[in-house]
């Protein structure tokens, strides 16, 4: 059983590796394909501050992104491919409910579909146990990984190495 301090600490490691999961494959689009206008320097942007679109600024979501970096990982001759199951965990993290019976545990994680003719079906039912939380918190930091060292492997410079 996971108590409440240990399952917000681990749901927000996992939220983090996906964050910055988006970040990164934003940097490499933005690096790979070339940036069509001059870089941004995004820690100097403010409230109402016009920029360009491109993969940094653009509203594409983590599942698109996941599938514009496979396709460019391709084009590249990279054999390599992202998780695209990722995409479901963050659905399921974003868009679900987590519940228990009581404050202290067990808690699950539960989506539903939208709903057809009043009904919605379970898409997603999770026992938020500590192996699951482990599992997920490196399998999403693994990812984070991933594309750092393909992005190190192809050159780009938005991903130094160490």
């Amino acid at each position: 059983m996971v108590n409440t301090d240990k399952l917000a600490t681990a749901l927000g490691k996992i939220l983090t590796n996906l964050q910055a999961l988006e970040f990164s494959l934003r940097l490499f689009l933005y690096e790979s394909v070339g940036p069509q206008h001059k870089t941004l320097t995004l820690d100097q942007l403010a409230v109402g501050d016009w920029v360009p679109e491109n993969p940094i600024t653009n509203y594409d979501s983590l599942g698109d992104l996941v599938c514009k970096v496979n396709e460019r990982l391709e084009a590249l001759g990279v054999p390599e491919r992202l998780d695209h199951s990722l995409i479901d965990l963050r659905d399921a993290l974003a868009h679900g409910r987590t519940s228990a019976l009581l404050p202290r545990g067990p808690f699950k994680l539960l989506k539903f579909s939208r709903p057809k003719q009043g009904k919605v079906q379970v898409t997603t039912a999770i026992d938020l146990t500590p192996q699951w939380l482990t599992e997920q918190t490196k399998r999403t930091f693994d990812e984070v990984q991933k594309i750092v060292q393909l992005g190190q492997y192809l050159g780009l410079t938005c991903f130094p190495g160490q």
